[in-house]
């Protein structure tokens, strides 16, 4: 196609977005914190003294446990701008706001390579596998497009664009956990262990949740490319459709307390030391496909 730069009249302009959005990439995520076998829970025990602290018991370590995985389901989104005209090139300032919707998947466990996960792997309840959840709140953008017009050599006054952004995002979601050991009935008491230990102790255990709803409330940059069409419908206003490419940067979390730990109070095997987690969530990406009405201001509209 043949293609030639025309300037745009207005010397600025407003612009109002609607669109739908659309996950690309999964959301890995590392679980960072201490963490211990079952059998070196002190609270477990009718005496905690009992409790082995010696060999896996004994780390004090904050280290990755293992590996989250989700994808978002699709959404929505809005967004205003203001622009201003210089020939066929735009600067345009925007704010946005999308929302994603919510999913539950199970965790990759078996792929993470994280033996301290793996040793477990006899425990879970096979009625609700270990999952992770993801619950959007809404993140907004504020950021600045630069964009480049393009003659589409038709005669209804269609042009096209192409264009890139910078902004800071601000996300706001929920990021859950949830690990069901098997029932007594389920054979709890016959998964095999490394060391000895009371039968009182996996009684305790055996039908425990470990869960966490954490509220993830982060800024991080983004970026985006940008693709679109336009055609006036009056002297000042064009109608277009635009489809963004968006990618958000790492996001973390520090210290998430989780809600409970083998259906106790939510500490680690010393029965003292609150049980916490950090989060990285690691940089994604999703398209949005979006109809755009712009009034220019000033001057004629060609």
């Amino acid at each position: 196609m043949f293609l030639v730069t025309i300037p745009l009249g207005a010397d600025s302009y407003i612009s109002l977005q609607l669109g739908l959005a659309t996950t690309q990439s999964e959301i890995d995520v590392d679980v960072i914190h201490v963490g211990h076998p079952t059998y070196c829970d002190s609270v477990l025990y009718p005496d905690p003294a009992e409790a082995p602290t010696d060999g896996a018991c004994a780390s004090d370590q904050r280290q990755r446990a293992y590996a989250g995985l989700f994808k978002q389901e699709g959404g929505w989104l809005t967004s205003v701008a203001y622009g201003r005209v210089f020939g066929s090139w735009r600067v345009e300032g925007f704010f946005e706001r999308n929302q994603f919707g919510s999913s539950k998947q199970l965790l990759p466990l078996a792929t993470s390579g994280d033996s301290a996960i793996l040793s477990k792997t006899n425990e879970w309840s096979q009625f609700q596998l270990p999952n992770n959840s993801y619950d959007d709140q809404g993140t907004l953008i504020f950021g600045l497009n630069v964009i480049k017009n393009f003659d589409l050599a038709t005669s209804w006054g269609w042009f096209g664009y192409l264009g890139a952004g910078l902004g800071v995002a601000a996300l706001d979601f929920n990021y859950g956990n949830e690990f069901l050991r098997k029932t007594v009935d389920e054979g709890y008491l016959d998964v095999p262990f490394p060391v000895d230990w009371p039968v009182d102790a996996k009684m305790n255990a055996a039908g425990s949740l470990s869960a966490i709803d954490a509220s993830i409330k982060e800024r991080t940059l983004t970026y985006s490319l940008i693709a679109g069409v336009d055609v006036y419908s009056g002297p000042d206003v064009t109608l277009g459709l635009r489809v963004t490419w968006r990618v958000i940067d790492d996001v973390e979390r520090d210290k998430a307390l989780w809600t409970t730990i083998r259906s106790h109070a939510p500490v680690i095997a010393d029965g003292r030391t609150p049980f916490e987690s950090d989060f990285v969530f690691k940089s994604w990406s999703y398209f949005t496909v979006g109809l755009v009405a712009t009034y220019h201001l000033g001057a004629s509209s060609r």
